[in-house]
């Protein structure tokens, strides 16, 4: 088991039964899917991406249209990872990291979302996961116990990701590009904004490496361009004839756009 105690920060250790327990008798009852649910909160609902998002996202990935993104992740993890022991944070349905697993079988990797939904779909896609329900503003895993975190398009919040890293530890996060969908969003609005990208800087760490990845995407069924629309936030953030114009389309050729950071803990 390679997560904490989300109470007390203690390890937790994993029964034959498969409930996992700490030192202070906190225990946690892995799903049937296998994962376990460590996320603490009394708000109900729904936390992270719904239902329709995350098999959106699966649905679309699966055509393998980012897959150049997650071979070139795979590259640099083995480039510049010295050690096994590797964090997905908001690993989503698992789709990045199962190619990772897969590129580098050797690798040991936990992975966790928010959304209950994605974890559910994370483990159906690869067993071997160490999967929780958890958020990335309070990980629960413990201070410098990974070699590598990777960030696939998640909330960043550096102090966590500086704090589970061990001493000299990579973490690789991709973020959309400036150009990133763009001609879906000109279908979509009337005035499309381009993404602005941060400030590269990140407090504790140094910056080993950055590149962008661009090419263009032709979806020439409908369902392809329904599945990229409904897995992104414009499907829920227009208005009802702005949606129905874009899942009439037949054809879109459009940017894709990703920037690759690649740092090391200072």
């Amino acid at each position: 088991m390679n997560f904490v105690c989300p109470k007390c920060r203690e390890p937790l250790f994993v029964s034959d039964g498969g409930t996992a327990k700490c030192k202070n008798n906190h225990s946690y009852d892995r799903a049937r899917q296998g994962y376990y649910n460590l996320l603490l909160t009394s708000v109900g609902g729904t936390h992270g991406d719904n239902l329709e998002m995350v098999e959106a996202r699966r649905d679309f990935l699966d055509t393998g249209a980012y897959l150049p993104l997650a071979k070139r992740i795979s590259l640099l993890l083995r480039k510049y990872a010295r050690g096994p022991r590797v964090l997905d944070v908001g690993c989503g349905e698992g789709y990045y990291t199962d190619i990772i697993l897969a590129e580098n079988p050797a690798l040991s990797v936990s992975a966790f979302d928010i959304s209950r939904d994605a974890v559910k779909h994370a483990a159906k896609r690869n067993k071997g996961l160490a999967l929780a329900v958890a958020g990335a503003y309070d990980m629960p895993v413990a201070d410098g116990s990974f070699d590598v975190v990777l960030n696939m398009f998640s909330p960043l919040v550096p102090a966590e990701v500086h704090r589970a890293l061990d001493e000299g530890g990579i973490f690789i996060m991709a973020v959309p590009g400036e150009e990133h969908l763009f001609a879906l969003k000109s279908a979509t609005y009337k005035t499309p904004y381009k993404n602005e990208l941060s400030d590269s800087a990140l407090d504790g760490f140094s910056l080993l490496h950055t590149e962008r990845l661009t090419y263009e995407l032709r979806l020439d069924e409908p369902e392809k361009i329904r599945t990229l629309f409904m897995m992104t936030p414009y499907a829920y953030r227009t208005r009802k004839e702005d949606r129905e114009r874009v899942l009439s389309l037949k054809e879109l050729a459009t940017e894709v756009d990703f920037v690759i950071f690649v740092y090391k803990k200072a």
